[in-house]
């Protein structure tokens, strides 16, 4: 995780620490770096140098150490003290063998980034509000049932209006504080959530999903935060199958996406003479921000079809073509950032506010320092923007 480091001081130049060669080692492969990746980032001459740190065999001086903390995401004691509390584990959702190293590390340190711009601005954190009450009991009878109702619970609780997925990201990012990121994950790894007392609630999407995906996915880490405490890690596995706990927040998404009055409202207006069309449901998955595939089982769901009418339209060649049709286009233009404007407009704030240094500015928004005073004109904060006009 990153850390400020203009603080720190280092006497004397070359250090030595009985735990140090271990943890450089640890910081490094937990990063999800290779001894060459590291150098080159390192800008050593050879890889030789980084593995006789690790060996033990060479000293580190105080700004070597500091260039390997700021990789690694590390903060300066975490080289030195006797014991070091366990990374949070995140809960993912991949492919069987996707490596996640890089992307776990990447997703810890923007976490615990974010979680510093709002300590310094005294900001307090909102999500315990959405935890629910429920427990395992609730879900040993009739899992799904509870969690339709879970999900209508949710989104008339957060207010999400007829269109959900138009207002679900925004809502969890500035009224409950959510923090969301969207990286680019590669192929078999869809995203990620988490809840840790210190970094608050955390979710990580593929910004290269398509929008529906991506809408989807947000709704599905949803549920596993909601119901953070009621399933256990080994219950909802490492992502890569289809356990029960990952069944209950698919179909919470599909209720909290699709919510049952409204979605029938919208059918019964497409439905020309209760006739229900291929393009029908492309246009009310486009309506409703979700997958023809996801309008197609909540139907199945609220017995409007049969599930062998769903399996049959799935399987259909024509309709896959046309929903990719109707859908050209829609991926350039609705690709999101990678940072959420509110951790963008926290950390412009800290640097403003003296809270920050233009150093650490740079490396929270992973631009160079000279690109600081063209980044905040281009966002809207320039130093004028700033100045007292009255007292709050």
């Amino acid at each position: 995780m990153k850390h400020s480091y203009e603080r720190a001081v280092m006497k004397p130049s070359n250090i030595e620490g009985k735990n140090l060669p271990k943890r450089l080692a640890q910081a490094r492969e937990a990063a999800g770096l290779s001894l060459a990746e590291a150098t080159r980032k390192l800008n050593f001459k050879h890889y030789q140098i980084l593995s006789a740190m690790e060996k033990g065999t060479r000293n580190v001086s105080a700004n070597e150490l500091i260039s390997m903390a700021r990789l690694y995401g590390r903060s300066l004691d975490y080289f030195f003290e006797a014991k070091v509390p366990s990374d949070p584990v995140p809960l993912w959702r991949r492919t069987a063998g996707s490596n996640i190293q890089k992307e776990q590390q990447q997703f810890l340190a923007f976490l615990e980034n974010y979680s510093r711009l709002e300590n310094l601005l005294g900001l307090k954190r909102r999500w315990k509000e959405i935890l629910t009450n429920l427990d395992r009991d609730d879900f040993a009878e009739n899992g799904f049932e509870t969690c339709d109702k879970l999900g209508t619970d949710i989104h008339r609780h957060l207010d999400l209006g007829s269109r959900p997925a138009c207002n679900l990201l925004n809502i969890l990012e500035n009224t409950l504080r959510f923090k969301v990121i969207h990286l680019d994950l590669g192929d078999g790894v869809s995203g990620a959530s988490i809840m840790d007392s210190a970094l608050g609630v955390g979710i990580l999407i593929n910004i290269h999903d398509a929008p529906w995906r991506r809408n989807f996915d947000l709704a599905h880490e949803l549920f596993h935060i909601v119901t953070w405490k009621i399933f256990s890690h080994e219950e909802i596995g490492d992502g890569s199958r289809k356990t029960k706990p990952e069944q209950y927040a698919d179909s919470f998404a599909a209720s909290l996406l699709l919510p049952k009055d409204h979605l029938l409202a919208a059918l019964r207006e497409i439905a020309v003479n209760q006739e229900l069309k291929m393009v029908d449901i492309i246009e009310l998955a486009k309506e409703f921000g979700v997958s023809s595939e996801a309008v197609l089982w909540r139907l199945a769901n609220l017995n409007k079809l049969k599930k062998g009418q769903v399996e049959k339209i799935l399987g259909d060649s024509e309709f896959r073509n046309l929903d990719r049709g109707l859908r050209r286009g829609l991926y350039e233009e609705q690709q999101p950032e990678k940072f959420p404007y509110r951790y963008v407009s926290l950390a412009c704030r800290c640097l403003m506010a003296g809270e920050i240094s233009r150093g650490l500015f740079a490396e929270y928004m992973e631009i160079d320092r000279s690109e600081i005073d063209d980044y905040l004109s281009a966002a809207g904060y320039a130093v004028k923007n700033y100045e007292k006009i009255a007292a709050a």
